[in-house]
């Protein structure tokens, strides 16, 4: 049961520090890749909103996770995965949306091992709360 505890502190605050971290990258979003592409055009701005959605859900599964709820949790395992595969995926192929790959930031390497703590956080997190050893 301890280690359910440390799971989910760590879990929970990594969550928190994600959607910090994207709070502050994600509403620049739209400038970043203006810059980078050399245009501004509405796809911008709905990535920038897509970021503080996601922040938003995330700071909900920090505060779930830090709870204590179980039910939840495959659900957050899904919404870590889906996320972590968008971040990949869009540095390496041509991103949603966009239709190009997005350049690589210095904030993408601390997001990238926050989603990896996240995912398997999570699953720890949700292994310990469902399997009695």
């Amino acid at each position: 049961m301890e280690s359910e505890r440390i799971f989910r502190l760590l879990t929970g605050t990594a969550s928190f520090l994600w959607s910090l971290l994207h709070l502050v990258v994600g509403y620049g979003a739209a400038s970043l890749a203006a810059h980078a592409t050399g245009e501004a055009v509405l796809s911008f701005a709905i990535y920038s909103e897509y970021f503080g959605f996601n922040s938003a859900l995330y700071i909900f599964a920090g505060y779930e996770i830090l709870k204590g709820t179980r039910k939840l949790l495959p659900l957050i395992i899904f919404l870590f995965t889906i996320n972590t595969g968008l971040l990949i995926e869009s540095h390496v192929a041509p991103a949603p949306i966009l239709g190009r790959t997005l350049p690589i930031i210095p904030e993408v390497f601390p997001a990238l091992v926050l989603d990896f703590v996240l995912l398997g956080g999570s699953i720890l997190t949700w292994w310990k709360a469902n399997v009695r050893v």
